[in-house]
C-alpha cells in the first residue's frame, strides 16, 4: 500500500474508508511468552475502571466490566490513564521491563508511540459506537494522523468489534490496523475476558514503514501479505446512533496531509 493510498482510505466517509488491516502476525514461541505476561501483569496489577465518570474514556458509555492497563507514560502507574490520550510520545515509558522483558520489547518496537494501553473486557461488557479524530494539527502546523493498532491476546468467537457497520471478529497473535476515525463499537458476548493491546502512533515515515514497508520490526512476527490484508467482515450492522468526540481541525477533511514530524 502506498501512502496515498493510506491517506486516502483515512480520509473517505461515508463506509468508504479503510476499517482495518491485518499487517503482522506474532510467531508462536515469542505470542506465548509475550500472552503469559500480559494475563500475568491482569493478576496482580491495578487497573483503572472505564466505567468511572472520570476515566478519559468513560464518554464511550462503557456497560459491563471494561478495565484499562495503561503501559506507557511517565508515572509507572498502570491505572495512569492522565496523559494516554495527549497526542505526545516525549516523557513516556514502559517501566517494568525487567518484569515484562516480552512486553517491554514489544512496545519498544513501535515509533513514535503516544499511548499502549492493555484493554480488559469481560464477559457482557461492551463499548457504545462512537466516532475519534484520527487528523491532527502538527507541530509544523500541517494536518497529520494518529493511527491505532489491536493486539488480540485473549478473545473468543463472540468478542466482535464493528467499524462503519462491519461485524469483525480480530484473530489472537495478529497485529490489525484498525481506523477510529470509523463509527465503532467494541462488546464481548463470550464467557470469558477480551484482552487487546491497544496503541496509537503518530504518523510518521518511520510509523508506516513499519506497518505497510519494509522496517523489520524489533520483535517476532512475519508480515502479512498484501493480498491477505483486508478482513472480511462476518455480517453488516446497521451503525445507528453514535457519540462523536468534537473535531480538533476542521479543516482536517479538506487539508493536504503530511508525515508527522518527531524531534
Amino acid at each position: 500500500m502506498t501512502p496515498d493510498d493510506f491517506f486516502r482510505g483515512l480520509r473517505s466517509g461515508g463506509g468508504q474508508a479503510i476499517p482495518c488491516l491485518r499487517l503482522l502476525r506474532l510467531t508462536a514461541d515469542y505470542f506465548d511468552g509475550l500472552r503469559t505476561e500480559v494475563m500475568t501483569l491482569v493478576r496482580t496489577q491495578a487497573a483503572s475502571d472505564v466505567r468511572d465518570a472520570a476515566h478519559v474514556t468513560n464518554w464511550t458509555r462503557p456497560r459491563g466490566s471494561v478495565r484499562q492497563f495503561s503501559l506507557f507514560n511517565a508515572s509507572g502507574r498502570f491505572d495512569d490513564f492522565s496523559t494516554d490520550h495527549d497526542g505526545s510520545c516525549f516523557g513516556k515509558r514502559f517501566h517494568n521491563g525487567t518484569a515484562y522483558p516480552a512486553i517491554a520489547r514489544f512496545i519498544d518496537g513501535f515509533p513514535h508511540a503516544v499511548n499502549f494501553r492493555m484493554n480488559v473486557m469481560g464477559p457482557g461488557g461492551r463499548l457504545a459506537p462512537h466516532e475519534e479524530n484520527v487528523f491532527i494539527r502538527t507541530q509544523a502546523g500541517s494536518i497529520g494522523a494518529r493511527v491505532r493498532c489491536h493486539l488480540p491476546v485473549v478473545t473468543n468467537d463472540l468478542a466482535e468489534l464493528m467499524l462503519d457497520g462491519g461485524i469483525y471478529h480480530l484473530e489472537p497473535g495478529i497485529i490489525y490496523f484498525v481506523n477510529h476515525g470509523c463509527v465503532h463499537s467494541a462488546r464481548n458476548g463470550g464467557a470469558e475476558d477480551r484482552i487487546h493491546l491497544v496503541w496509537d502512533m503518530l504518523l510518521t515515515r518511520d510509523a508506516f514503514e513499519l506497518m505497510f514497508g519494509v522496517l523489520v520490526p524489533d520483535f517476532s512476527a512475519i508480515r502479512i501479505p498484501a493480498g491477505e490484508q483486508t478482513p472480511q467482515p462476518v455480517r453488516i450492522e446497521r451503525t445507528g446512533a453514535w457519540l462523536r468526540l468534537p473535531r480538533m481541525e476542521p479543516q482536517s477533511e479538506t487539508g493536504e496531509l503530511a508525515w508527522c514530524e518527531v524531534q
